[in-house]
């Protein structure tokens, strides 16, 4: 995880856990909050104290990065620092001002700050909203710095790059397979829609309407 643009270590899973909570909750958490988050269907007084332990050991490791103090706890909630530098908030501020300003660069601000899976690999009960949010932000700046682009292979190019975040996306899929056929590269097209398929049929995803090339 970055925190002021440093990479911080976590030892323990919870602790991972309560800083990414945190930063997709800038307005902080309660104690019950995060310990229903954290041990879900646990009565919160039974692991109340486990959660006082990882915060205590989280800001220990905090304090061996940086000096500031990045977990705070006001009046009855944690929240991180609104002066913290998070990767997260910073692609949320850079989508934010793209859709805002739709400034020429201001979509590829938002690719260039989209660093992968929000908590990748882990699979805690309440991540995949925020994660696929997180992941919806990086797509739809690729597909509309896409739109803006008169370079058909630059276009081609940002559909791609976005098929590598969403690989399972249909639409995706038909995009870039129309731009393979507008510079006319049928075959590539038809291959994309191919794999596509395939990739979809040994996911168990079976109930996909097929999508042609054209």
């Amino acid at each position: 995880m970055l925190i002021d643009s440093k990479e911080v270590t976590i030892r323990r899973s919870a602790a991972m856990q309560i800083l990414v909570f945190l930063a997709v909750h800038p307005d902080g958490a309660t104690t019950t909050q995060l310990v229903h988050a954290l041990w879900p269907g646990l009565p919160a007084h039974t692991v109340t104290g486990r959660l006082y332990t990882t915060l205590s050991d989280l800001r220990s490791t905090l304090r061996a990065t940086t000096p500031e103090q990045v977990v705070v706890h006001t009046e009855d909630r944690y929240h991180l620092d609104p002066r913290t530098d998070v990767d997260l908030w910073r692609l949320q501020a850079a989508a934010h001002h793209g859709a805002t300003t739709d400034a020429p660069g201001s979509w590829q601000a938002v690719i260039d700050a989209y660093t992968g899976d929000l908590a990748a690999g882990h699979t805690w009960p309440w991540i995949d909203p925020p994660r696929e949010a997180t992941r919806r932000l990086a797509l739809d700046a690729h597909t509309t710095a896409a739109a803006a682009q008169t370079d058909p292979h630059e276009r081609l190019r940002l559909f791609q790059a976005a098929i590598r975040i969403d690989p399972y996306n249909q639409q995706l899929h038909q995009l870039a397979a129309d731009q393979l056929n507008a510079i006319g590269d049928s075959a590539a097209a038809a291959d994309l829609l191919h794999t596509h398929r395939q990739r979809l049929r040994l996911a168990g995803i079976l109930d996909q309407p097929m999508i042609t090339a054209r």
